[in-house]
């Protein structure tokens, strides 16, 4: 079925595709569907197929080339959230530094096969009639796949709504008929992505959905909505849109566990949309070419995966004021390790302008085998360790950098008043054939520059793959709904609204009775804003989903990147024209069209 579906839908997607998203407007891709309505079937899930699937991209096929992939990577690379150790020979550490530039691959592609699954929704939509609920269906995923890829295109390419509706967007393609090249503004481009989502959700309904949770339903399009609103500051419109398949239950559209909603993504009740990843796709796919095995590595050897990105410090510290927390205690590991006291903080590198870790290591017996911490815990909140012939101690922060009264941290007594981390698990280390003990090698818990292995699961348990760090990918979830509506509730003042949403999303972390948030425990947690929290929450529930650097950068807040990372050590103004990537040259080459300045 695959081999038959590829064959119609690469067959009328290059019959009108010359160069990249450049297409000639006597396409017969139209024409075709008209003439035999149920090909339209095979394109529409064409487009599915084409967002997980390898495509040729600058004469060559490689494992980076996948639209899943670039979306959560491009989405998440920029913000505050990854650590990553050195550089890598798949280009996301372009992102990661802020280097990248008109010709990175990873953004160039994005934006080439975005182009690509418009023209073909662009395409459908031309084909289709409304005569049968099958087409009205179809039709409607198809505005609503146009509405999500042109969507997707503005939040990498152009800047926030906020910043000014007249801003640069990106190229519109409504319809097939690509005679023009030119970047519509952000005002125009939010404008015609919301009446792609109003129209289908006039289509498509609830009794038409054609299967499992990868497919496009009228839920799919509402949340999405939801999303724009969100993101255009049209606060009363979003609450609206998430009300309106919300209902008076938020909570039952949760899994009752966050490890059966990754575990079970294609079938999960919380899952609106996902792009469906089988066993077939992994197979079609390099070893270790999925997007699990840049954040995993079960045996830490990169023989399942690279498990290259790690989860950074400040993202570990949020987690850690509630150790209970699932999200930490289900989703995140630092590999080969054990229980025990470990301390470790950020030493400049001069050199790359970033931080290497500095950690204090346990205390390994060769004989025996036996580790155990080198940290004294001195049962006043202070802990007691040597490092590099030096006494040091780790104390609460009490000064004007702690995080808050109730979690404020811990510095060390040198006279710097150094952050550093307390973490309650140990690194283990590997004992070579002459007896010397090694930290910093493949399998070991921690990599080359200092950098705990931190590894996030939330992509490596699906139980309907057999690769074990693999998963589909969510696209829209009902718990990021709650969590819109309460943006825009704390937008709105409605601080008791907000908090309720939040704590909808906490009860199901496990975060019930004094973990929950109140106007009362705000301010003692380091929240003067209800949108403070609201932002801490989004954080927590939907870390490497891709969502982090928008969330601070909508909402005019900077990206604290001062934490051990082989990416730059400093803050990044929300203002930064670096966030934005570079219109590829592959496009401008060819259409002139304006870059984004740096």
């Amino acid at each position: 079925m695959k081999k038959i579906l590829y064959t119609i839908f690469l067959t009328l997607l290059a019959a009108g595709c010359v160069n990249l998203d450049y297409v000639e407007s006597s396409s017969l891709t139209s024409a075709a569907l008209a003439s035999n309505p149920g090909a339209a079937v095979y394109t529409t899930d064409g487009i599915y197929a084409m967002m997980k699937d390898m495509a040729t991209f600058r004469n060559g096929i490689s494992q980076n080339n996948t639209f899943v992939r670039q979306y959560y990577l491009l989405n998440e690379l920029k913000g505050d959230n990854i650590c990553y150790s050195n550089t890598s020979t798949d280009p996301f550490w372009t992102a990661a530094t802020y280097m990248d530039d008109a010709n990175t691959a990873n953004s160039a592609y994005m934006w080439v096969i975005c182009y690509k699954l418009i023209y073909a929704a662009n395409a459908n939509i031309s084909g289709l009639d409304e005569e049968t609920a099958i087409n009205r269906q179809l039709k409607g995923e198809n505005y609503f796949l146009r509405a999500f890829f042109h969507f997707t295109l503005c939040n990498l390419f152009a800047k926030p709504y906020g910043f000014g509706a007249d801003n640069p967007g990106v190229v519109l393609r409504i319809g097939t008929d690509y005679s023009e090249t030119k970047r519509s503004t952000v005002g125009e481009c939010y404008d015609a992505i919301e009446q792609d989502l109003l129209e289908a959700i006039r289509l498509m309904s609830p009794e038409a959905r054609r299967g499992d949770n990868g497919y496009a339903t009228k839920e799919a399009a509402q949340a999405l909505l939801g999303r724009l609103y969100l993101y255009k500051g049209e606060w009363q419109k979003c609450i609206d849109a998430c009300d309106e398949i919300l209902g008076t239950d938020p909570g039952s559209h949760l899994e009752a566990e966050v490890t059966t909603l990754y575990s079970t993504i294609p079938s999960s009740k919380e899952v609106i949309w996902c792009v469906d990843i089988t066993d077939s796709d992994i197979a079609n796919m390099p070893p270790k070419g999925n997007l699990a095995s840049l954040y995993d590595s079960p045996d830490g050897t990169q023989l399942t995966g690279w498990g290259e990105l790690y989860v950074a410090d400040p993202l570990l510290d949020l987690m850690e004021r509630f150790p209970q927390d699932k999200r930490y205690k289900d989703l995140v590991r630092l590999h080969n390790s054990q229980p025990g006291l470990t301390i470790n903080w950020g030493v400049l590198d001069d050199v790359n302008n970033c931080l290497t870790q500095a950690i204090a290591l346990p205390n390994v017996d060769v004989a025996s085998g036996t580790i155990s911490s080198s940290i004294t815990d001195n049962g006043d909140g202070t802990y007691s360790f040597s490092y590099n012939g030096k006494d040091l101690k780790a104390i609460p922060d009490n000064t004007s950098t702690k995080i808050c009264d109730e979690f404020p941290g811990y510095i060390l007594n040198d006279a710097a008043h150094t952050r550093c981390y307390v973490r309650e698990v140990m690194p283990t280390p590997s004992i070579n054939s002459k007896g010397t003990v090694i930290w910093t090698t493949t399998g070991t818990s921690i990599r080359e520059g200092g950098y705990p292995t931190w590894f996030c699961e939330k992509f490596s348990h699906q139980t309907t793959i057999s690769f074990p760090i693999s998963s589909s990918h969510i696209m829209l979830r009902y718990g990021e709904v709650i969590l819109n509506r309460a943006e825009a509730y704390a937008h709105l003042n409605k601080t008791a609204e907000a908090l309720a949403d939040v704590n909808v999303i906490r009860t199901r972390a496990g975060l019930t009775g004094n973990a929950q948030m109140t106007a009362g425990n705000m301010a003692a947690r380091g929240y003067a804003t209800a949108l403070d929290a609201v932002l801490d929450e989004r954080r927590l529930e939907l870390y490497y989903e891709g969502f982090r650097v928008l969330d601070l950068v909508r909402n005019q807040r900077n990206i604290d990147r001062r934490f051990p990372s082989r990416a730059v050590c400093e803050v990044i103004p929300y203002t930064d024209p670096r966030i934005q990537y570079q219109i590829p040259v592959d496009e401008t080459s060819v259409s002139g069209i304006p870059i984004n300045e740096r």
